[in-house]
């Protein structure tokens, strides 16, 4: 049960990390002010940071460990762990997710060069 519950965590913040990826030029387009929040734009900055790290390091991810941990190898998932495992774990060589979380690491900070986030927004009602 914890290993399934590490697993959808870890499946929001890649979700979190890879929406963001296009949500940021969209929603800063459109005129979206929570795009533009910098606590926000800081999290997701620092995510695929750790992300692109941790791949060039040959680092496991923290959560990846966790649950096979709590799996202590019986690998028997639910069902949608099952298809939350497939969707999240890739088997590709090393080099392919350094290159691919590189480029997105790259993007990011394009983005934040693009689409800049700003110090505090002024809510109005």
């Amino acid at each position: 049960m914890i290993a399934d519950v590490l697993l959808l965590i870890h499946f929001g913040l890649a979700a979190f990390v890879t929406i963001g990826f296009f949500i940021i030029p969209i929603g800063y387009s459109l005129g979206w002010k929570w795009i533009r929040k910098r606590n926000l734009r800081l999290l997701h900055l620092f995510l695929i940071g750790v992300i692109t790290i941790e791949t060039i390091l040959g680092l496991t991810c923290p959560l990846t460990f966790l649950e096979n941990m709590f799996r202590d190898v019986d690998y028997s998932l639910s069902f949608m762990s099952h298809w939350v495992a497939q969707v999240l774990y890739w088997d590709l060589p090393s080099q392919v997710f350094i290159f691919l979380y590189s480029t997105c690491l790259g993007w990011v900070l394009i983005l934040w060069r693009l689409c800049p986030p700003i110090e505090k927004i002024k809510e109005v009602y």
